[in-house]
């Protein structure tokens, strides 16, 4: 049996609020029943990327602020979280800053692994992540409404609901524990110790070190330093570095399993049907939100999609993305995309669709939808 995904075109027909993507979002969610999902007096993690200073193409507050008000019409309560990114309070700064805030949301805003980072719990993963800890905002709730703001990235190609899962509902590091041990690092380095460093390309620019989110880097004339132990491995640093004198050996194929796999961990800590997922395909960026940049969008905004089957809703997004052509003026601007070729992967020279793939392998979904237009 197909999964079910709405549909809200971003096209709008009729200067009227029914007709805008507010309006239309507004009566999905009526239709589809949120009580189905979420019960009276419960507590329910909107779980989103909070941004980075330096970015604006994030996910607008006008929508976040929608979906609180409609959970808090069924009894619901909500509140707002991510996993820490950068040091925690200083991500709390970003999002207040980003628009998101209880004031503008209607609801608290929380780092979900604590205001130091650690408040974690270890959940068993698989073959590839063993185990993971799971910040416990997230681990302790009952059911999780999950907003993502659709974009590319360093090493996934596409950053849809698997990867805001993957890396969004994982801790930086488990206390007590080194990167290796549970931590969201290991998904980006997996066996790779510390990130390569070619003395002879390096021009000692320090970009690599104004980008650490954990000021892990060292740069002096003739000196590059990383202190390991503070190092979260999120390989920024080796996305931004000019002169490519950074470098990680990694297996997009493995990649993309342990992102899978980690989705999957997370999953395991709800029951079945108490996740909610909500696309965004806006102002769609080459980069993930934890860039401390945004760039011109690479393609024109799509709309939003809805569902409740996570492989289901990540397949309808590339492939309406897949049928959309660059904008001028973005990275991605006179790009030639093939038949069955998408802009991820194409721009960053990795296949996009593997982590569905192995997420539809390990059971979390369905890639067979069929999608209702509103």
């Amino acid at each position: 049996m197909s999964e079910k995904v709405y549909f809200i075109d971003s096209r709008i027909k009729k200067f009227d609020y029914a007709y805008s993507l507010q309006g239309r979002l507004e009566k999905v969610l009526e239709k589809i029943d949120l009580s189905k999902y979420f019960s009276r007096d419960e507590l329910v993690p909107l779980k989103m990327h909070l941004g980075n200073r330096g970015g604006h193409h994030t996910l607008r507050p006008n929508f976040v602020r929608l979906v609180t008000e409609k959970l808090k019409e069924i009894g619901a309560k909500p509140f707002v979280t991510d996993s820490s990114r950068v040091k925690p309070y200083e991500y709390l700064e970003v999002a207040n800053q980003m628009g998101y805030n209880q004031l503008s949301l209607g609801c608290p805003v929380i780092i979900a692994d604590g205001i130091f980072g650690y408040d974690s719990i270890m959940v068993k993963a698989g073959k590839f992540l063993k185990e993971l800890a799971v910040p416990s905002a997230i681990y302790d709730a009952k059911s999780m409404l999950v907003l993502t703001h659709v974009k590319g990235h360093i090493d996934s190609s596409y950053a849809g609901a698997i990867k805001n899962l993957a890396m969004g509902c994982v801790s930086r590091q488990p206390r007590g524990c080194t990167w290796k041990e549970g931590g969201r690092g290991k998904m980006h380095f997996q066996m790779a110790e510390i990130m390569a460093w070619d003395k002879k390309l390096c021009t000692y620019c320090a970009i690599c070190a104004n980008n650490c989110p954990v000021e892990a880097i060292t740069i002096k004339k003739d000196l590059f330093e990383v202190n390991e132990e503070k190092c979260w491995r999120c390989g920024r640093c080796v996305k931004v570095c000019p002169e490519k004198a950074l470098s990680v050996p990694q297996s997009h194929l493995n990649f993309s399993a342990a992102l899978a796999e980690a989705a999957g961990a997370v999953l395991n800590t709800f029951e079945k049907g108490k996740v909610l997922y909500i696309n965004f395909i806006l102002d769609v960026q080459p980069e993930c939100d934890c860039m401390a940049i945004s760039d011109n969008p690479l393609i024109q905004d799509q709309g939003i999609l809805i569902g409740d089957d996570i492989v289901a809703i990540e397949t309808s997004t590339m492939d309406l993305i897949e049928k959309t052509a660059p904008l001028p003026q973005s990275k991605a601007e006179g790009m030639e995309l093939k038949k069955g070729q998408d802009i991820f992967s194409v721009l960053h020279k990795k296949d996009a669709r593997i982590q569905i793939k192995e997420a539809e392998k390990l059971g979390l979904g369905k890639s067979d939808y069929i999608l209702e237009k509103i």
